[in-house]
């Protein structure tokens, strides 16, 4: 008796794998969505690793090992997210077709061989994905390769592939496989037949009291606006050198307004367009408007989910080029020359060999010019003092500069020379020292008195110190001189800034003692920190980048999905809009207008939200003094909305097309 069994089995196992594969072909509209989701997640993850396993980045992005574990990090937190995802897309296309399962269940086929049929269907798809999302990673590596070389200022050159990156990607794939399969099992372990075959005939619950729900739309929405307000001022705060404990509270109050927003959108647009005579009564409204109440309704947090999602998918994408577009800027205004030496006698005690650290950069860069200046002191805090956050036992003594020794190593900077005629002017390197008031002040030094000129926060930073102040020559005559700096103007301004500042740093060590190596050394190396702040910001764009394009991608294919899921509700609803005399215009029209609402409620808010972030990125560069900055910043802001827009048409046309195609024409 055994020995027949196992024949008999596998021929029902062969059996189920032809169904499969009929049903895969029959399927092909209702899957292409799942198929473009899959797809394009693959090619992301695949572009991803290639990335973080490529020899580019251990090369130069600072020997590779952090951003390597930022990058794995990120990867790890996404695959976790799309496979949360992919689990609810894969619910939807179990409901799209729960009346053909109610009806195998009901002819015998037990929910074992149900679900093993299921999810034979989806191998196939995802096997047919993982190929062509593969193929496409090919091309979509390379494009993130050349925008990784790009922020790091090296020449485009055809990236190497690697075979730990194939592999992570298949093993990812199959992970989100096996979790999609879980959560299968699960629904049609639940499901009664009942539900799977009557599920469409169940009434969908009216919205109560949708005037509340209109008060409450417009209060999250007045909510948004104040919590953005205050997250605006909180910032001028903080880049005034204050201090903000209540940014936590914005973002939870953020988030909750979102949430409550769409909300309670979702529950009283359509009721009360309902209500008006004039707009009901037109064509298909009514119409329309009925199929919207109860979707929308149903779906009201999900939307806000979504919305959520996107949102700040935008606000990071944006902030990562605005981050990046400042950054030129802010590196000539904190590092304006070249190479920059500083005695730093606030850590460490001793002289290094100036000589030869003049000679290691010789060979790095070379030198064109030398201009050197001095710092003086009194002993004295009469400047340090006034600040509010002074305190006795650790702030330094007020630092001096001669005004002929200032304006020398700012003209070379292009900066007007300045004039002082008994008076003194502050200039602060941290906004913090900006906040006191300086103009009442009278400072006597050698038998004379000086009183305030100017608190100028704008020149580029030539001093380690919260502020210095500059004066008269004949002020500090009688100064004790306590360090002698030098900037230097080098033959290369594009040199190896890393091996640069490991040897100096070596050579400090050796001369100092008590030196720590990842200690501040008494160089400032320019190309040294733009390198490092190319490394951070390649890797932070091309972060943002994946992650809000796997956000995105995500929040578009549950919209999709989720109408796809009531085609068949909808085939009979519009069957009997058809024979009240509606022809196939009238009910594409209506469709379109049922399919467009549902998908624009999410998708209205992120899009809006690209305005108050590019207005709030220009305001930034410009308290950072960054105006060519802030002029690309709305450009920025408008590439990353274009690029949301034709996701969302990508998304909407082929599900309106399919949709269409088995709503509309089979009604015909």
């Amino acid at each position: 008796m055994k020995s027949g069994l196992y024949p008999r089995h596998w021929e029902v196992r062969r059996m189920y794998a032809k169904l499969a594969l009929r049903n895969v072909k029959r399927q092909v509209g209702n899957y292409l969505i799942y198929f473009m989701t899959v797809a394009l997640t693959v090619a992301l993850l695949f572009s991803i690793n290639n990335v973080i396993c490529s020899r580019e980045l251990h090369t130069f992005v600072d020997r590779g090992e952090s951003e390597k574990t930022g990058l794995k990090i990120i990867v790890a937190a996404i695959s976790f997210v799309v496979a949360f995802v992919l689990s609810y897309a894969t619910s939807f296309l179990l409901k799209r077709r729960k009346r053909e399962f109610g009806t195998y269940l009901t002819l015998g086929m037990n929910r074992r061989d149900l679900l093993l049929l299921f999810q034979t269907e989806t191998l196939v798809i995802c096997c047919i994905a993982l190929g062509a999302g593969l193929f496409a990673g090919i091309f979509l590596f390379q494009g993130l390769m050349a925008v990784m070389r790009k922020l790091l200022e090296m020449e485009f050159v055809l990236a190497a592939y690697s075979t730990e990156g194939l592999l992570r990607t298949v093993l990812l794939t199959v992970g989100i496989f096996l979790v999609a399969s879980v959560a299968s099992g699960v629904y049609l372990k639940r499901v009664s037949i009942y539900d799977l075959i009557h599920g469409e005939k169940k009434v969908e619950k009216q919205v109560r009291h949708p005037f509340v729900w209109f008060f409450v739309t417009l209060v999250s929405l007045m909510a948004m606006g104040a919590c953005g307000a205050l997250f605006w001022r909180g910032m001028d705060i903080a880049m005034g050198g204050g201090t903000v404990d209540s940014m936590e509270y914005l973002l939870a109050g953020f988030i909750l307004s979102v949430m409550l927003f769409h909300m309670g959108a979702s529950k009283s647009f359509v009721c009360l367009l309902l209500r008006s005579p004039g707009f009901r009564s037109r064509g298909a409204n009514t119409f329309v408007l009925r199929q919207l109440s109860g979707s929308l309704s149903a779906n009201s947090l999900m939307f806000g989910c979504l919305a959520l999602l996107m949102s700040l998918a935008v606000i990071g994408t944006n902030f990562s080029f605005i981050q990046k577009a400042g950054q030129e800027e802010a590196l000539y205004a904190a590092w304006p020359y070249d190479i920059m030496y500083y005695p730093n006698k606030y850590y460490r005690e001793g002289e290094i060999p100036l000589e030869e650290a003049e000679s290691l950069i010789e060979g790095y860069a070379g030198i064109r010019q030398k201009i050197s200046w001095r710092t003086f002191e009194t002993g004295n805090v009469d400047f340090y003092s006034r600040t509010q956050w002074y305190e006795e036992w650790m702030a330094p003594n007020d630092s001096f500069l001669s005004v002929s020794d200032f304006n020398k190593v700012m003209a070379p900077l292009g900066v007007e020379p300045v004039t002082l005629e008994g008076q003194f002017m502050i200039v602060c390197n941290d906004l913090k020292a900006a906040q006191p008031d300086w103009s009442d002040m009278i400072w006597e030094q050698g038998g004379e008195t000086y009183t305030f000129h100017s608190c100028r926060t704008d020149y580029p930073k030539i001093s380690y110190l919260y502020f210095y102040v500059v004066v008269p020559d004949q002020a500090v005559a009688e100064l004790q001189c306590v360090e002698e700096n030098i900037a230097y103007i080098t033959d290369k301004h594009r040199f190896d800034g890393v091996g640069l500042q490991e040897e100096l740093a070596q050579l400090i060590q050796h001369s100092s003692p008590d030196y720590e190596p990842g200690e501040r050394t008494e160089f400032e190396i320019r190309e040294y920190h733009r390198q490092e702040e190319n490394n951070t910001s390649a890797i932070l764009v091309v972060g943002a980048l994946f992650a809000s394009a796997v956000f995105l991608l995500l929040a578009m294919a549950i919209l999709a999905l989720k109408t796809l899921s009531t085609l068949e509700e909808d085939r009979g609803r519009y069957r009997i809009l058809f024979r009240l005399g509606v022809g196939e215009q009238g009910q594409g029209r209506a469709l379109f207008w049922q399919t467009f609402s549902f998908f624009m409620l999410p998708f209205v808010l992120p899009m809006a939200m690209s305005i108050p972030v590019a207005a709030f990125g220009v305001h930034l560069m410009r308290m950072e003094q960054m105006s060519a900055c802030a002029e690309t910043v709305p450009l920025i802001a408008g590439i990353v909305a274009g690029v949301m827009a034709l996701l969302y048409l990508l998304y909407y046309t082929a599900s309106y097309l399919i949709a269409r195609r088995a709503v509309v024409r089979d009604c015909l």
